[in-house]
């Protein structure tokens, strides 16, 4: 088994992601060869944060996301936030559960050669929840009375 590759493009990237109100977008390549995983670092994902993450890969590939807690127990009990597979692309979209740091494991354990892979990910930050207007006072009957 291979322990995890840091990316510190994408994790430089995605850290200002916690304090920032914009948009962040990456694009990374890998290798992964037969019979191993790469794991990649999302660091400093804000709660409620919107992640979409594209793969396109050169082979079949087992692609999953998970906070860092969870990484660690990996490859049995983990709590996968996503999990899919791709045979040659792969989108979706998850909305952060808890703040923290998530991993996006490529997993190419089960592939009989190596594995070239894109990931593009983007992260919009929480929507903040609009305020809800104050509610009318209700007239009641006789008191505008006179």
């Amino acid at each position: 088994m291979q322990g995890p590759v840091r990316l510190k493009v994408l994790a430089a990237f995605l850290l200002s992601l916690a304090a920032a109100a914009f948009a962040a977008e990456a694009e990374l390549s890998a290798e992964v060869p037969a019979e191993k995983w790469r794991a990649l670092r999302l660091k400093g994902l804000t709660q409620g944060a919107s992640l979409r993450v594209r793969v396109e890969t050169s082979g079949p590939i087992r692609v999953i996301l998970a906070r860092e807690d969870e990484v660690q127990r990996f490859p049995r009990g983990l709590k996968a936030t996503f999990t899919g597979s791709a045979e040659r692309r792969l989108s979706f979209a998850v909305s952060i559960p808890a703040a923290g740091t998530y991993y996006v494991i490529l997993d190419n354990r089960k592939g009989d050669a190596l594995r070239e892979v894109k990931l593009f990910v983007e992260a919009l930050p929480a929507r903040k929840p609009r305020p809800k207007p104050a509610p009318k006072p209700k007239s009641e009957p006789g008191l505008n009375a006179t």
